[in-house]
């Protein structure tokens, strides 16, 4: 049995519970960055590092486990556009960081793909420059600097820490003809060229002697990305296999690799098989390009992460997302200690190992979920206790937070279907009766929703109103079958998923349907507008964030290659990319007039409900003309809706986009409020 320790370090966590007169949580819990990120263990279990951000900015913070002390050892510059990530240790001395530089993006004056190699975010782009330093923050050595190139928006980052080797890691960096891997010291910066890239190289990965073994490259034109291989002792590589762009999140890959395995070429890789349904893990040999080892499947879910001990490259676990994260081991002697850990933090929280000393003796636990916003723990094997050190967010009341359930249903044509049911704080599964609801499809459309934290559902659910997530076909994590399913069926079958779903809330008798609304951003945004004329038995209002509302005009658009975005493949639209390879197979085969029944703005005089667009003015990859489009078309027909544009955002908005989220919610809770009425009670009253 292991016994869980609150052990609250007071100069790094203060928990406080809100004051007794606190009724509702305040959307300041859901808004901005975490207040601490990015923990990370040493390899002997002595020290802590973690990320702390407060309204000044980013700290790096040294922690000793023994006599729980922190340190803060570097602090990012006052104005925010600095930010500090990929924090790790590259030996118990030594701490390796990377400090993000965000530039504002005037003008694209062309230029190699080098130049795009940073992010963009929020109509900026990054550079980085790599760091390391001793854990009481002396002895600080940059690695990495990008400004020796001249170059305005690039990129660099750690590929390997070289477990086996205390002295070295390895960086891949920007340089005049491409990128490089280089071998870089941590104590004296010096470095060695390992191998060389091409213009259009931005990722490599490295067997267990560090060796380069896969390469991936973007594909001209926008034609995503490609693996390529090569062995130990070959010369050549040979590419694997090209592949869209921009993958989904919690959907499984075609192929991702994980971690070098402990044959010389070997690494460990996500991977859906030809023929397979399912992305499962297995061994994959670089040199023959054959796979070794299944290591796990499922026929129902993909496999989407794994459980890796780097120090000694054991595969310990594989993780899919069924209800709940879940992972399973063949590892005895892991599978032990894990069932352990779970069942002491029991089943309402996902569970991660994010790292582990060398001897295997201390874990770092991280775990979230409805009522958690994000907690570390430390776990020790030796004494079998588990100690609570960091909460994320701090100050937060589990009790004010909603709980999250399972609702499975059938749909209309027979499928059987689950999503997500939020309750508001006090509300039990019992007492769900009549509740004002907010329908909130998923983005993607390839995504899925999953158990624990959610930027919209926990903060409509904290204020009064349940909320319901469900996992209609063409969603990721279940199999490519599932995802084709949709395909040919935006406004079809994959609409009516989401209104069976509503339907089956009101005949249950969970939801009032006098009082649903429905809510979506990116692919849930389309949804939002299609329901707004398609569902108007069903919705009293719709929010629609970063949606489509003209399919064709949409198709137009990158057909055109008028994106400027490069973020997985290389120049942008036109025919040939991923992107309008993706909008034609999203699409089918359908004509224009099949495309226009399904498209809000060509059916706006039909639009029966109040229409509330929201949308970044940076947006590149659903551009904010699309919203404009919409409120063109109800103005031509006679009918309101107002358009908020989101300054400086582009379509990934989150709550770390702090005052730009706070707009999203209050506008939208504000809308709910006004046109379905407020949520329960504080305290959990059930509707009448």
């Amino acid at each position: 049995m292991i016994r869980i320790i609150l052990v609250l370090m007071g100069a790094i966590l203060a928990f406080t519970t809100p004051a007794a007169a606190q009724q509702r949580a305040p959307l300041d819990w859901f808004l901005g960055y975490d207040q601490f990120r990015g923990a990370t263990l040493s390899p002997d279990g002595r020290h802590l590092a973690v990320i702390r951000r407060d309204n000044v900015g980013d700290t790096l913070l040294v922690v000793d486990l023994e006599t729980r002390r922190p340190a803060a050892i570097q602090r990012a510059r006052a104005d925010q556009s600095l930010e500090i990530s990929q924090v790790g240790f590259a030996n118990n001395s030594r701490l390796i960081f990377r400090l993000i530089q965000r530039n504002r993006v005037v003008a694209d004056t062309g230029g190699s793909m080098v130049r795009n190699r940073g992010r963009m975010d929020d109509g900026f782009e990054t550079n980085s420059r790599i760091y390391a330093v001793n854990l009481d923050g002396s002895n600080l050595l940059q690695l990495y600097d990008p400004s020796a190139l001249g170059y305005a928006y690039i990129d660099a980052g750690v590929v390997s820490d070289l477990p086996r080797d205390d002295e070295n890691i390895l960086l891949i960096v920007p340089t005049q003809g491409g990128v490089e891997l280089r071998r870089v010291n941590v104590n004296t910066a010096a470095a060695q060229r390992v191998e060389n890239g091409t213009i259009h190289t931005f990722g490599f990965e490295v067997d267990i002697n560090g060796t380069p073994v896969l390469r991936q490259d973007s594909i001209a034109n926008g034609g995503g990305f490609a693996w390529l291989r090569r062995g130990p002792g070959q010369r050549g590589w040979t590419e694997i296999a090209r592949f869209r762009g921009a993958a989904a999140a919690n959907s499984g890959p075609d192929f991702q690799p994980i971690g070098a395995a402990t044959q010389p070429g070997q690494v460990f890789v996500l991977a859906r098989r030809e023929g397979n349904d399912t992305s499962g893990l297995y061994t994959y040999d670089t040199g023959t390009g054959q796979y070794t080892e299944t290591i796990q499947t499922s026929p129902d879910f993909d496999i989407t992460s794994a459980e890796l001990d780097t120090a000694n490259n054991v595969l310990q676990a594989a993780c899919w997302w069924a209800y709940r994260l879940t992972c399973e081991s063949k590892d005895a002697a892991f599978g032990e200690r894990w069932t352990s850990i779970n069942a002491a933090l029991g089943d309402q929280v996902n569970i991660s190992l994010v790292d582990r000393s060398d001897d295997g003796n201390h874990w770092l636990i991280f775990t979230n979920g409805p009522q958690d916003l994000g907690t570390y723990y430390l776990y020790n094997h030796q004494t079998r206790t588990m100690n609570s050190i960091i909460s994320q967010r701090s100050g937060v009341n589990p009790a004010l937070l909603p709980t999250q359930h399972v609702v499975e249903y059938t749909t209309s044509d027979g499928q059987q279907q689950w999503g997500y049911l939020w309750l508001p704080p006090g509300v039990t599964r019992a007492q769900a009766r009549n509740l004002p609801t907010i329908v909130v499809p998923h983005g993607g459309p390839e995504g899925r929703d999953v158990w624990g934290n959610d930027p919209f559902a926990q903060s409509f659910s904290s204020q009064g109103y349940a909320v319901f997530q469900p996992n209609f076909r063409g969603g990721g994590g279940f199999g490519r079958a599932f995802v084709v399913a949709g395909h040919g069926q935006w406004g079809g079958r994959m609409q009516a998923d989401v209104a069976d779903a509503t339907r089956h809330l009101i005949q249950a008798g969970i939801t009032d349907p006098n009082r649903v609304c429905i809510n979506g951003w990116s692919y849930g945004g389309y949804v939002a507008f299609t329901a707004s004329f398609m569902n108007t038995d069903l919705f009293k209002c719709s929010v629609a964030g970063a949606g489509v509302s003209d399919l064709r005009q949409m198709l137009r658009w990158v057909r055109s290659g008028d994106r400027g975005d490069v973020q997985g493949g290389g120049g942008g639209g036109g025919v040939r990319s991923t992107s309008y390879q993706y909008w034609t197979d999203a699409m089918g085969s359908r004509g224009d007039a099949d495309i226009d029944a399904v498209s809000a703005a060509q059916n706006a005089a039909r639009v029966g409900m109040p229409l509330l667009m929201i949308h970044g003015d940076e947006d590149i990859t659903v551009p904010i003309e699309q919203s404009i489009i919409m409120q063109d078309a109800m103005r031509r027909a006679g009918k309101d809706a107002r358009l908020i544009t989101l300054v400086d955002i582009d379509h990934y908005a989150s709550p770390n986009n702090g005052d730009a989220w706070r707009i999203v919610l209050t506008e939208a809770l504000g809308f709910f409020n006004q046109h379905i009425g407020p949520g329960v009670p504080p305290g959990g009253a059930p509707a009448n």
